[in-house]
């Protein structure tokens, strides 16, 4: 089973990849057989899906997450905090998020990874 600081250390790491724009060191933190969920799209699977949504997809242009607080529970990870940024539409926003994410322990990577947003929807 993942240790609790290596679990915590690539979540982390996988935050702090995506606010430098490294889409490869993220990727890093993801095993080939990933199952990406966001509210908005279609699932996402597979290394080659995940960058091409961090490529082209996504909305967000840059930015910085803020983990407020994680939980790990065995080889499961939640996390939530904040996220300020820019759109690629050239809009700024500020969103809290909570994200889910499951390790595969053999290998330490990430395989299965879900976000919510907190903004009003129902």
């Amino acid at each position: 089973m993942a240790e609790q600081s290596f679990v915590r250390a690539a979540v982390q790491g996988y935050y702090d990849a995506l606010d430098r724009d490294d889409v490869e060191a993220a990727l890093d933190y993801f095993g080939g057989e990933i199952l990406y969920r966001r509210p908005g799209y279609p699932p996402i699977t597979g290394l080659e899906g995940i960058r091409t949504y961090y490529t082209r997809d996504r909305k967000l242009a840059g930015g910085r997450h803020v983990i407020r607080e994680m939980i790990v529970e065995g080889s499961s990870v939640a996390a939530h905090g904040t996220f300020e940024g820019e759109l690629k539409d050239g809009g700024r926003t500020t969103t809290g998020f909570a994200a889910f994410f499951r390790f595969d322990n053999a290998h330490g990577r990430i395989v299965e990874h879900t976000t919510y947003f907190f903004t009003p929807a129902v």
